[in-house]
């Protein structure tokens, strides 16, 4: 097949099925969850052949019916903000691009609030579209074809998409603005800069934060290019800013706080974290306090919240597909991020991408921030790293045989395989220490500050948790492990001569109630208390200890010995 054949055919075709597709399993799931429909007329119409199709083409997901859609979060919001929309740029507690597409969802489906819905899914499939660009700009069109199609049949993106969230916009703008800004880069001219400009101000028009997604981009470019691309850079922000600049005018104007749109929400994150009459503060300032007041703490929420939290919690709606898929793409992913360091346009996505998880690594923590559909934008470039990296390693080995061996092949240099070896020693040096040492020293932070802190049982608990115990026990998002010997071990960081009281979250392996389990605690060797540990079906056994005045502040050894095994969850020390 000719290269004009597949890219002017095949391509088109094939990103048109993917399309249809995605868009069946999303009808599907939502006539089968919010459904089903009489009006409008147009979407009651689509119901039978949809079910027709589906109960053919699709997995027997079983989708669990809602008798009140939208109610409890923000669609319900969003629908009210549509219906009062008057000024497009009107001073608001929201960005206006979502509420106004919203508005235009109304008007296709007569009013009905399933308009909503019919706004998420448009945007979901925009970015399908939106990741296939940005593969086939940064790869090849087979790479965009299979990101696009692994983000179009993904469950957890369907589930999402249904519900009348602003997150499917903000992941076409963020995906778009990635290939907008790659392609400037590539070909500096004015309708490159145009288009990244139209896009970014998009972008800052659904969350002002996608700020820290363009940001990196501006400067990454000013740095490294020629001054010549200065003035499209000039021409892209200068659009942005005209975009932009009404609705925070508007907002000045009308509360005092151009950023009234991100700031009146540390209100809400501050009452979520327990705090009961919170002063009004900027998120700027939200963010620095918490580097202020506990830096250990918040450095490791941060690095948490860009490199652990958007990753672990997707992949799971490939694997309903084939078990272990999302687990592959992981792996896959891991390395095409990695790899990225080595290419230039790889530094500039990297750079979007982590630059464009900055915000929500400040609010991950709070109650509902750490939901899969608020980085649903980082899926994209993780399926664009992963497939990246299967299209480079093939295009390696086929110039490899082509080369007709080690005769093709140029001079091995010995200090130029050493430069990434050593960065990628250095990474995983970095990744361990973090890993296992910060949450010593988170604790050790809390503590120090008269703080209580706690002690978990997870997977970087190695350096707190020393000897006698079993590998982790994870039961849905609840770990654990088991004492396996007459004497297991926690290091305890108690930093300051004071007193201490323990709380130990235990229960005996065995259920049966009449076996009495008795647990000898000591810190250092010395007797603190014997527990008689009982079962609870209700509830995990709480045990608690007290700890005199220590006379050496340092790291102690809190043995706990029993003839039995007991199963272990935490232990949360609390100063006196």
């Amino acid at each position: 097949m000719s290269s004009w054949h597949w890219r002017k055919l095949v391509v088109p075709t094939l990103l048109t099925c993917i399309l249809l597709y995605a868009a069946l399993l999303r009808l599907d799931a939502l006539f089968k969850t919010y459904g089903p429909y009489d009006h409008p007329r147009w979407l009651a119409a689509m119901q039978p052949s949809v079910r027709s199709a589906a109960s053919l083409l699709t997995p027997d997901w079983q989708w669990r019916p809602v008798a009140e859609p939208y109610v409890g979060g923000d669609p319900i919001n969003y629908l009210k903000y549509a219906r009062q929309m008057r000024n497009f740029y009107a001073a608001h507690v929201r960005e206006p691009m979502f509420p106004a597409a919203t508005r235009v969802g109304l008007v296709l489906t007569g009013g009905a609030d399933v308009g909503v819905s019919v706004t998420s899914i448009a945007f979901a499939l925009l970015t399908i579209v939106a990741t296939y660009a940005l593969g086939a700009h940064v790869a090849s069109p087979a790479v965009g074809l299979a990101a696009a199609a692994a983000l179009g049949i993904d469950q957890s993106a369907i589930e999402w998409s249904i519900g009348g969230w602003r997150d499917e916009l903000f992941a076409f703008f963020a995906i778009s603005c990635a290939w907008a800004w790659t392609r400037l880069a590539r070909h500096p001219n004015n309708a490159n800069a145009a288009i990244a400009g139209l896009l970014s101000g998009g972008a800052c028009l659904t969350r002002i934060t996608s700020i820290a997604l363009i940001a990196p981009a501006v400067i990454w470019l000013l740095a490294t290019r020629a001054p010549a691309i200065r003035r499209h850079l000039g021409l892209a922000v200068v659009i942005t800013a005209a975009l932009v600049s009404p609705f925070l005018i508007n907002c000045a104007i009308a509360t005092g706080d151009p950023l009234y749109a991100i700031n009146n929400h540390t209100d809400f994150y501050l009452k979520r974290e327990g705090v009961p009459d919170p002063t009004p503060i900027s998120a700027v300032s939200y963010s620095l306090d918490k580097f202020a007041t506990r830096p250990v703490a918040a450095a490791d929420n941060a690095m948490l919240g860009i490199f652990v939290y958007p990753f672990s919690n997707k992949w799971v709606g490939l694997d309903e597909w084939s078990p272990g898929l999302g687990t592959m793409l992981a792996c896959l992913a891991v390395g095409g991020l990695v790899a990225w360091l080595w290419q230039p346009e790889g530094r500039l996505l990297l750079l979007m991408f982590l630059g464009s998880l900055v915000p929500f690594s400040m609010t991950w923590t709070v109650l509902g921030g750490a939901e899969w559909r608020l980085t649903l934008f980082a899926y994209s470039f993780y399926l664009v790293a992963a497939f990246w990296l299967v299209d480079t390693c093939v295009r390696c080995l086929r110039s490899a045989i082509r080369q007709g061996g080690a005769t093709g092949v140029a001079p091995y240099s010995t200090r130029a395989a050493m430069r990434p070896i050593a960065v990628l020693l250095g990474l995983l040096a970095f990744a361990a220490v973090w890993t296992f040492a910060m949450p010593y020293a988170v604790a050790r932070e809390a503590l120090a500050d008269g703080q209580p802190a706690t002690i978990m049982a997870g997977r970087r608990d190695r350096l707190l948790f020393a000897d006698g115990w079993s590998g982790l026990l994870v039961t849905k998002n609840v770990t654990a492990r088991i004492a396996t010997k007459p004497s297991a071990t926690i290091r305890v960081p108690l930093p300051q001569p004071r007193p201490y009281h323990v709380v130990l979250r235990m229960d005996p392996v065995s259920p049966s109630g009449d076996l009495r389990q008795r647990v000898h605690v000591s810190l250092n060797g010395n007797h603190l208390d014997d527990l008689d540990l009982t079962f609870n079906r209700e509830r995990i056994g709480e045990y608690r200890v007290s700890i005199p005045e220590i006379v050496t502040p340092g790291v102690h050894r809190l043995a706990l010995r029993s003839d039995a095994s007991f199963k272990f969850w935490y232990l949360r020390i609390l100063p006196q």
